[in-house]
């Protein structure tokens, strides 16, 4: 397809991330992403918190629930970053039309992947269940929990998946109005469904799962409408709807090692959480807990990992290797420093925190030693995340899909493994174990980004 000039709409709606301060873009960038990722992560929180009021291992039994899905998923996980590289690319080389036909593109994979999973999970949900370690109660919640889930699972993937897309163009604050709409009305649902009110019957698990599929889907309707009118600077055009494979195959080379690279410690959840499961129910509890504080800090490496990552890839397309490094510099050290800060001021104040969450001594106590642990492990995984991000931005997926699946199972589980079982360190061999394997991928990912190869990755 020939290079097509932007139009003057398409220059009004168009932000150029070639020129002027590479700090302030990036920051300009990263505050509306930050914020939206904190928003996607606030619905784990709001999770943990109404299953604290619903009591027992209803927690537990959601995040198996959420395993299940992301193992399952993973396949299609790429598929975000894929079509943010393709479509930066092209904003940055000032082809708006093949931008906006890559977009198109990406949604008919979605559709496509999204079949097969929910297909899956409906059918083979339970057995996947029993051999993460999910047994009695937690089985039967947890596979209520799936079932739900994968019925609705088209909304719960094409609204991450193409706010990705959008964030290629250099527009954020879309996705954030998205997900501002998805949250609000979350936060609506999830109370009422889950404990119950008037004639609503208290649903519990399956209210959690219930308003995650209808909160999805009002985001979806959101992003419609604004890829449909071309606010967010790209646009949804019913011509682009067939097939393009010669597209298609351009984005899933970037989005394969990606979703090899998300399937990875997905399935390494799934590990975890049958390791974890084996030191019992309070363990469980403090870990399924922890967890979620550790997605809603990553919001930070990921927003900011997210908006390095555009203009890494829209400045190379521009020919600017220089400043795309410049760019990715600042993004990964503003990622790990917010979060070690953040996440330090949370291991002061564990106690409290913990106790929004459960009132089990036993389970808080264990839970505030995690914590602490992850003052370090989140530190190194917002460097990883932030720096894997740009390395994707810039079209190279393979890199950091390496350092993930070799760090995950060449150091993190079977440390996890050593130090719990046979060093007989119980939940602090956990703790450490993670702590150490972040750090080790962190090393890694940040050898491979001083080569500098990915300045000149094709995409």
């Amino acid at each position: 397809m020939p290079a097509i000039p932007l139009t003057r709409e398409a220059q009004a709606r168009h932000r150029d991330l070639t020129v002027g301060s590479v700090r302030r873009l990036v920051l300009t960038l990263a505050i509306p992403s930050t914020l939206e990722s904190a928003l996607m992560s606030v619905v784990n929180l709001l999770h943990a918190y109404w299953m604290g009021r619903v009591g027992g291992l209803a927690l537990a039994a959601v995040m198996m629930g959420n395993s299940l899905r992301m193992v399952l998923i993973s396949p299609m996980m790429g598929l975000s970053m894929g079509g943010m590289a393709v479509v930066a690319r092209h904003i940055g080389a000032r082809e708006t039309r093949q931008a906006d036909h890559a977009v198109m593109q990406v949604a008919l994979l979605i559709t496509f992947f999204v079949s097969l999973s929910a297909l899956i999970g409906l059918t083979l949900g339970g057995t996947f269940l029993r051999w993460m370690g999910a047994q009695g109660e937690v089985w039967q919640d947890a596979l209520a929990y799936a079932r739900i889930v994968f019925s609705g699972l088209f909304f719960m993937e094409m609204l991450p998946s193409l706010s990705g897309v959008i964030r290629g163009a250099g527009r954020p604050e879309y996705t954030l109005r998205i997900n501002l709409v998805n949250t609000v009305t979350m936060m609506i649902l999830e109370p009422l469904l889950v404990l119950g009110l008037g004639p609503i019957p208290a649903l519990g698990v399956r209210g959690a799962a219930l308003s995650s599929v209808l909160a999805s889907a009002a985001g979806v309707a959101a992003q419609f409408y604004i890829l449909l009118t071309g606010k967010a600077g790209v646009r949804l055009h019913a011509r682009d709807i067939v097939p393009d494979f010669r597209m298609m195959w351009r984005i899933l080379r970037i989005a394969l090692p990606v979703s090899i690279q998300r399937l990875s410690p997905n399935l390494g959840n799934a590990v975890f959480l049958r390791l974890v499961s084996s030191l019992g129910d309070t363990v469980l509890a403090a870990y399924s807990i922890v967890s979620q504080f550790g997605m809603f800090l990553q919001a930070l490496p990921m927003g900011l990992g997210g908006a390095a990552a555009t203009m890494t890839g829209q400045n190379l397309g521009a020919h600017a290797p220089d400043r795309a490094e410049r760019a990715a510099h600042f993004g990964t050290r503003m990622a790990a420093l917010s979060s070690a800060v953040i996440t330090l001021l949370i291991a002061l104040f564990a106690r409290p925190v913990l106790g929004l969450f459960t009132q089990d001594g036993a389970v808080i106590a264990v839970g505030i030693l995690a914590v602490w642990c992850n003052v370090l492990a989140l530190t190194a995984r917002a460097w990883l995340l932030a720096m894997s991000s740009i390395l994707a931005g810039a079209g190279d997926t393979i890199s950091p899909m390496l350092v993930y699946v070799g760090d995950l199972w060449l150091a993190q589980l079977p440390l996890c493994w050593l130090l719990s079982s046979l060093a007989g360190l119980g939940a602090l061999g956990i703790w450490l174990g993670i702590a150490l394997g972040d750090l080790a991928g962190a090393a890694a990912i940040t050898r491979i980004f001083a080569t500098g190869r990915w300045k000149t990755r094709r995409v």
